[in-house]
């Protein structure tokens, strides 16, 4: 399946997801992620902040927030590139590049160690991705993705398909987590 194919079939499909079956999908989504053995260690966290059909990261993100065991950091676009600032709350975010919630102002930290949630339309059992087609994170873990940071997308089971067109430049996630588990 070609990446623009499996673009448009995974935004159709999650449309599709009625409130109910999204919640929770959710739930379980986040449930897995917390009982991976990553997020008991962690010192730096850097979410995406969820827009639209996408798997939700707010509470996610509130929960993480609540704790106060770890920096948490969001992405912001600026021109071409993207960079991390730390967030207190969600009060700290406006909307941004294409509506989604970003950081007003503070400085930027880099993304060299902890756990980096990756967003994604479609995944394979390769654990190649596709994004919405900017290359933002692909530029980001290029520059900063070291050994140190941890990367993991999150997914509906049904975005994970078999088999999906990848490039040498596309990053992998280290881990994928759907409503069914982590692999």
């Amino acid at each position: 399946m070609t990446k623009q194919e499996a673009r448009e079939r995974m935004k159709i499909l999650r449309r599709g997801l009625s409130d109910a079956e999204r919640k929770e999908k959710n739930q379980a989504i986040a449930r897995h992620l917390f009982s991976h053995p990553v997020m008991q260690e962690i010192s730096y966290f850097f979410p995406f902040v969820s827009y639209g059909t996408e798997v939700d990261t707010r509470g996610i993100i509130q929960n993480v927030l609540a704790e106060g065991r770890c920096t948490t950091a969001v992405p912001k676009v600026e021109g071409r590139q993207m960079a991390f600032y730390p967030i207190a709350s969600f009060r700290d975010l406006k909307a941004g590049y294409q509506g989604i919630l970003e950081p007003e102002d503070g400085d930027s930290i880099p993304a060299t160690e902890g756990v980096m949630l990756l967003p994604g339309l479609a995944f394979d059992r390769h654990k190649n991705r596709v994004g919405y087609g900017g290359g933002y994170y692909d530029r980001y873990l290029e520059q900063y993705g070291g050994q140190g940071i941890l990367t993991i997308a999150l997914a509906y089971e049904f975005q994970v398909l078999d088999k999906i067109e990848a490039e040498e430049f596309d990053r992998k996630p280290q881990w994928i987590i759907t409503e069914n588990g982590i692999f």
